[in-house]
Formats: structure tokens, sequence, C-alpha cells
């Protein structure tokens, strides 16, 4: 599992370096998790979540997405929900693949900070 507290201090040593904008204008130290939902559904993906899970993905705007994790039971876990003011809508949602098969550059340097290996 991830820790929320690590996860925020992870991401703020990323920094918005690691951002593709608009989301880079967007994300501050005092909230982390801005813009880096892709990544840390598909590092709560690869390490964390049990067999079934799917990544979820919502169009927020013409240009912007929100991803999460819902696992077979149907509970979803959105490790970056506190980006927005207000209440995420899941309904919206539907299954997709990540981008790539594998985790992504990104993806693998907060799992790094997270101290997360495959056989954790």
């Amino acid at each position: 599992m991830i820790d929320k507290k690590e996860l925020d201090e992870a991401l703020r040593k990323m920094g918005r370096k690691h951002l593709k904008k608009p989301y880079k204008d967007r994300w501050t130290p005092e909230r982390p998790t801005a813009g880096y939902c892709y990544i840390v559904s598909e590092v709560y993906y690869h390490y964390c979540a049990p067999r079934g899970s799917k990544p979820h993905v919502m169009r927020l705007d013409e240009n912007e997405t929100h991803w999460f994790i819902k696992h077979p039971d149907g509970s979803i876990v959105d490790l970056t929900a506190d980006q927005f003011d207000e209440p995420v809508h899941y309904e919206k949602a539907r299954p997709h693949a990540f981008l790539t098969k594998n985790i992504s550059k990104r993806g693998r340097i907060l799992a790094d900070l997270l101290g997360l290996s495959k056989n954790n």
C-alpha cells in the first residue's frame, strides 16, 4: 500500500518538472498531487493493486483527464482526489489501458522515491 504522507513528500521531490502542460502551472508544494493522477495511478496499479483492478479515466474538459484505479469489488482508489476542490464524479469514467504496457519512466521515478519494488 502507498502511504499518503509519503506519496505527497515524494511528489514534492518530483516537483513540477515531471509534469506536462497545463498541469505544470497548477502544481504547488501545498497541493503536490495536482497533475500527477496518471503517474500515481500507474504506480499504484503496477505495485499495489489486486489482480483484476483496472485503470479508469474520465474527461474533465476538452484537454484534461483524470485517472484512478477501480478494484474488482468496485472500490475506487484515487490517491490524487485531493487536488480537486469539488467531489470527483467517478461514474463518468470508463476503463482505459495506460499508454504503455510497462510502467513509464516518470512512474519508475515515483516508485523509487516511494521505495517500491515488484517484490513489495
